[in-house]
């Protein structure tokens, strides 16, 4: 239990905590990257970014791929909702330790796959898992969507 303590102060008392907004397609990754990088870079977590930027890209990319909501579509595969789909992307900072935040519309779990060697995807919360220290997910109160979640922390150094 200790060991969670300092990740829930990261996200009860934050030094630092910015969200960005992102429409849900294809472009949404890569501007969560460029925000993950400005933002640890001003709190002064740069050694932090490779893995950081590594979690939210996967995270954004698995929103934007399979977080929408599930409704019905027109004839011809399009929505019938005009309205695009969001995707929240919350960093908070305290200490040595980052909270990402990824909130999307769907309330699927994310599921973990096995893909085959030679598969192209798939791999993206096996990355989240060897790159996190902790990570998970709970479904909106009122319905409306997921909040998946990861920490990051200062890894003490290795010996040589």
């Amino acid at each position: 239990m200790e060991a969670i303590q300092p990740l829930q102060r990261v996200l009860d008392a934050p030094e630092y905590q910015e969200s960005l907004t992102l429409i849900s397609d294809d472009k949404a990754p890569g501007a969560a990257r460029s925000f993950t990088r400005s933002r640890l870079k001003a709190w002064g977590l740069a050694d932090l970014l490779d893995r950081t930027v590594l979690i939210v890209s996967e995270l954004i990319t698995n929103a934007e791929q399979h977080g929408g909501a599930r409704g019905f579509t027109a004839a011809g595969g399009s929505s019938l909702s005009a309205k695009p789909e969001h995707i929240v992307l919350t960093l908070a900072a305290q200490g040595g330790f980052v909270a990402i935040e990824v909130e999307d519309n769907s309330v699927l779990p994310p599921i973990p796959r096995l893909p085959s060697s030679d598969s192209i995807g798939g791999r993206g919360l096996r990355l989240v898992t060897a790159e996190s220290d902790a990570w998970g997910f709970f479904v909106n109160e009122d319905g409306s969507g997921k909040r998946v979640f990861a920490f990051v922390s200062r890894q003490p150094p290795r010996p040589v």
